[in-house]
């Protein structure tokens, strides 16, 4: 899906002579107007790709923008949690609709997604809505071939002493 243009808009900065002053932020900049987009595009769909896009940047630039702006952050954290209000209450609303038997509503106020992308979104974002562990992507440390080779013939002696025992 190519990207939306990025919304140009002002920033703040620090000029040469040490006083702040406003400029004109070009397409590589973030603005006021740029996190609005982003931050109105998270609380209505509690996905952070598909808000980045909308407000023509990276996930790499979004998530280092919340690593160093605290202030950015917090109201991330507050569009994440209305986004994953919004989804849970969706969610159940498809749910119960299917349970009696009446068709999805086209007029939902999220945009179109498989339940399994739903369902995906809210595990994501559970722990830092609701608490709890973070979601971690560590990788098991590969095993050598003889520590494989070694648990091969613990459990080849296993199956042999169960089946002496028998």
């Amino acid at each position: 899906m190519p990207k939306a243009p990025k919304p140009v808009g002002e920033r703040i900065v620090i000029g040469k002579s040490g006083h702040p002053q406003s400029v004109s932020s070009g397409r590589y900049f973030w603005s006021d107007k740029a996190e609005q987009v982003f931050l109105d595009h998270l609380a209505a769909t509690c996905n952070v790709q598909a808000s980045a896009d909308a407000a023509g940047f990276s996930n790499v630039a979004v998530y280092r923008r919340r690593r160093k702006w605290p202030g950015f952050a917090e109201r991330w954290d507050a569009a994440l949690a209305q986004g994953y209000a919004r989804l849970e209450a969706v969610m159940l609303a498809n749910a119960a609709d299917t349970m009696e038997g009446l068709p999805p509503d086209p007029d939902m106020p999220i945009p179109p997604m498989s339940v399994a992308d739903a369902l995906n979104l809210l595990r994501l974002h559970r722990a830092a809505v609701k608490g709890g562990s973070p979601q971690t992507y560590r990788h098991r440390k590969m095993k050598s071939l003889d520590d494989v080779r070694a648990s091969i013939v613990r459990k080849l002696e296993a199956i042999e002493r169960a089946g002496a025992k028998s």
